[in-house]
């Protein structure tokens, strides 16, 4: 397990002795989960810190007519609903469920709180955690404020592009982004067609290549 955690950016800087010290200091539990199980609804009270040590999970919103829009997928050896468990409204956005069987570390918060204060790093990673999720959840409002399948795309390639490359790496599948761009996968594929034909895009296997990055760009006003 403590190989799993001097993984995890909550203990970025800590060796295994240190880390040990720290969990044996606060009372603390694992949780096996099972694949398809639902772990968290939204609107439940986040009342523990829990660390992914095996397995995946995934956020997903359900509307109104249980369509489903997926936020987020958490792997190893990430924090769950980190930016989530203080503050007035600490319940949890999206409901949290399985994609694979795996286990979880959980601490209390009034524990998790005593561990934050034992050790200045472990508070320091803890607040660059929760600012990472604040920055990626305003990138996700950003993003579902598209309308249109094309402007998702464009987003998503643009902010995935690196400096000095008009090359993205894919590491979903189109099932994957089409879930996560919360549209039905053959218009997914339909959009993705119509940029090709116009010359904007190559889509491959596990890469894009941009083509015209500023007509790519134009998308999106930029």
């Amino acid at each position: 397990m403590f190989e799993v955690l001097k993984s995890s950016p909550l203990f970025s800087g800590l060796d295994n002795i240190e880390i040990n010290a720290l969990i044996d200091n606060v009372l603390h539990q694992i949780r096996n989960f099972a694949n398809k199980e639902v772990l968290a609804y939204s609107g439940e009270k986040v009342e523990r810190a829990m660390i992914l040590l095996e397995g995946k999970l995934q956020g997903e919103m359900i509307d109104f007519a249980g369509n489903s829009l997926k936020i987020e997928e958490i792997d190893p050896p990430q924090m769950v609903a980190a930016a989530f468990l203080y503050g007035p409204q600490s319940v949890f956005p999206v409901n949290l469920s399985a994609l694979s069987d795996g286990k979880m570390l959980i601490i209390f918060k009034k524990d998790f709180t005593q561990l934050l204060s034992s050790d200045h790093r472990v508070l320091n990673n803890y607040l660059n955690i929760v600012s990472g999720k604040a920055q990626f959840l305003s990138r996700k409002i950003t993003f579902l404020s598209f309308k249109t399948i094309k402007e998702k795309i464009a987003y998503y390639l643009l902010n995935h592009l690196k400096t000095g490359s008009l090359v993205v790496t894919l590491y979903q599948s189109q099932k994957g982004l089409a879930e996560m761009f919360g549209v039905a996968r053959p218009s997914l594929a339909r959009t993705i067609g119509e940029m090709e034909d116009e010359q904007l895009i190559r889509w491959e296997r596990n890469q894009v290549v941009i083509l015209n990055l500023k007509l790519l760009q134009a998308i999106l006003g930029k």
